[in-house]
């Protein structure tokens, strides 16, 4: 941010969503506090407690989100299988799985080669920590992307 820039511009700017997610969890409760306080925070939110209507909502704007954060254990398809087909539309699209057991990524890379995922979370997790995670994972990609276009 500019030094010089006005009171408007700077309120312009943080009324500005910082980026758009795409929240899964079948617990009607985590799925809505989860919108609440990402929301408050600054993120655009779009919660879902069935991953089959999240993919579907995904399929219709796939260049839409730039994260996905999904609990790892639910009905119809598993965080990790809704990843897999979340990935398959849009490879670019950065993933958090919410767990409620410690995992370290090099162990899950050893049991899902296949499968990249950017970060796990625990629960339970404050609302500030997970919008930190998610944060620095966004900002991951543009350092990147602004690396790229140099």
């Amino acid at each position: 941010m500019e030094y010089n820039q006005s009171k408007e511009d700077y309120k312009e700017q943080k009324d500005k969503p910082l980026a758009k997610l795409l929240v899964v969890d079948d617990d009607p409760d985590i799925a809505h506090v989860l919108d609440l306080g990402l929301t408050k925070n600054g993120l655009l939110v779009s919660a879902f407690t069935s991953p089959k209507e999240a993919l579907q909502s995904f399929q219709s704007n796939p260049k839409g989100y730039c994260l996905m954060l999904s609990d790892i254990r639910m009905p119809e398809l598993s965080g990790i299988q809704l990843a897999r087909k979340i990935k398959e539309v849009n490879p670019s699209i950065k993933i958090i799985l919410m767990i409620s057991f410690e995992i370290r990524d090099n162990e899950f890379s050893k049991v899902f080669p296949s499968m990249q995922v950017d970060g796990f979370v625990q629960k339970p997790i404050s609302i500030k920590d997970l919008t930190n995670k998610i944060l620095s994972i966004i900002s991951e990609t543009k350092r990147t992307l602004d690396q790229d276009s140099h």
